[in-house]
């Protein structure tokens, strides 16, 4: 396994870490080099500010948390030279106040990377939501 490897699945658990705090800060710093594109290719958003702003807008907060737990697995990393392609499943599931954890999005991240000023980062996330559970008190517009 190479030192791109290891940094890529990082920067995959920093991503559920963030998420799952609510920082969107944070979340906007892990994707400055980034832009997100949907199940189609459209791209919805890119930088720092766009993504901690359509994640402050699009996620619901129940006392300063989204009550989330992200779940990414089955990484297949492709790595040439400085560039990497990264093909993953999600879960993410969500307990609110007392009611019951529960399922409420999943699917495949198909993300890009790059390094750069040394270090590994986001370059791009394509995102293709598959299932959906209850989602009304986890993101709006959905």
């Amino acid at each position: 396994m190479s030192t791109a490897h290891e940094a890529i699945r990082n920067l995959l658990g920093t991503y559920c870490e963030v998420m799952d705090a609510g920082d969107w800060g944070g979340l906007g710093a892990l994707f400055a080099h980034a832009r997100f594109r949907d199940e189609n290719g459209v791209e919805v958003t890119s930088g720092a500010e766009g993504v901690a702003k359509l994640y402050g807008v699009m996620v619901q907060l129940h006392d300063g948390s989204p009550r989330t737990r992200h779940l990414v697995s089955g990484p297949v990393i492709e790595v040439e030279g400085e560039q990497a392609v990264c093909r993953s499943s999600f879960l993410v599931v969500q307990q609110v106040g007392d009611g019951p954890l529960q399922p409420v999005a999943a699917g495949r991240y198909r993300d890009t990377f790059a390094v750069v000023d040394g270090s590994w980062c986001f370059t791009e996330r394509q995102f293709f939501l598959e299932q959906r559970g209850d989602m009304s008190s986890h993101m709006v517009n959905l």
